[in-house]
């Protein structure tokens, strides 16, 4: 699971930065290297508002 949070931005906008940076690339191992982690990999993107003091969250599978 890889986890982004935004104050005052979308939980789609974190979703964004963790598929952009490739974030996920750490679990998939390196080219000729054998992968760690075969499982799934979620990609959690959780904002907070910081004027209403609310939280939104979004998950996807990457």
């Amino acid at each position: 699971m890889i986890l982004e949070l935004k104050v005052d931005h979308k939980p789609e906008e974190a979703i964004a930065q963790i598929k952009e940076k490739e974030y996920a690339l750490r679990f998939k191992g390196k080219t000729a290297e054998r992968k760690e982690y075969t499982g799934r990999i979620l990609a959690v993107g959780i904002s907070y508002n910081s004027k209403t003091k609310e939280h939104e969250c979004k998950i996807e599978q990457l």
